[in-house]
């Protein structure tokens, strides 16, 4: 979005997909039990890393790190790490930066929405209707998505936190959904791909098709539409 805004997205990208993508980010609204089990998962990671991190010996950094280890909660966790948390700024030459002033403005400056509207390319987005840890964020700003033409949404009644699993389970006779990895692929990739697949094809007749016109080759058809848009990639899903 910031890029498609900006004017300096590049030619080659002629798509994307995103899924579990919450559009909008506030940990510290996330309710009891899981603000604290989130917030607990994040510490076990900071304590796997804490060689690493006693590397550091910038005072207010590990200050920082120990009230983060100290914090209840997801949100308040964020609050105490934000100062060094590294961020790339939303506008070009997009230069990687470290800190936000707390756990609101990273918050802010974490939420898509605010971007998603401006996407110029077909993108594909993702959400499962159980996902607890973003769904109610994500449909509270659905509206940013539907406004764009270019962005495709798929809702699922069921597949959790990027956890779409694709069926029949495994069999060992090897017809569908047999073998070893019978069953326990992900659907979500199979869509994405079939997603890719269909904006390749059209890129490519788009391409041979731009080319035949410059070429005089194709009667009648100088008002063509050439433009890469969704209707075009979702007539081929």
């Amino acid at each position: 979005g910031e890029e498609s805004l900006h004017g300096t997205l590049p030619k080659c990208i002629g798509g994307g997909a995103a899924m579990g993508n919450p559009l909008h980010i506030h940990s510290g609204t996330i309710a009891f039990p899981w603000n604290m089990l989130l917030g607990a998962g994040v510490k076990r990671s900071i304590l796997q890393n804490a060689t690493s991190l006693r590397k550091h010996h910038e005072p207010g950094f590990q200050h920082a790190m120990k009230k983060a280890l100290l914090a209840p909660t997801i949100g308040k966790l964020d609050d105490a790490a934000a100062p060094y948390l590294i961020r790339n700024d939303s506008y070009p030459p997009y230069a990687t930066r470290i800190g936000f002033k707390d756990g609101e403005e990273y918050w802010w400056e974490s939420s898509s929405h605010r971007y998603v509207g401006h996407v110029s390319v077909p993108l594909l987005k993702i959400s499962a209707q159980d996902d607890f840890l973003v769904f109610g964020q994500f449909q509270r700003k659905l509206n940013h998505c539907l406004e764009n033409p270019n962005v495709v949404v798929v809702k699922t009644r069921c597949g959790g936190h990027l956890g779409w699993q694709e069926s029949p389970p495994p069999s060992s006779g090897g017809g569908e959904g047999g073998g070893l990895l019978g069953g326990s692929g992900s659907w979500s990739d199979v869509a994405v791909a079939d997603f890719i697949e269909a904006l390749l094809q059209i890129r490519q007749e788009d391409r041979e098709k731009r080319l035949r016109l410059r070429r005089g080759t194709v009667n009648g058809e100088e008002g063509v539409d050439t433009s890469f848009a969704p209707p075009k990639v979702m007539s081929r899903l």
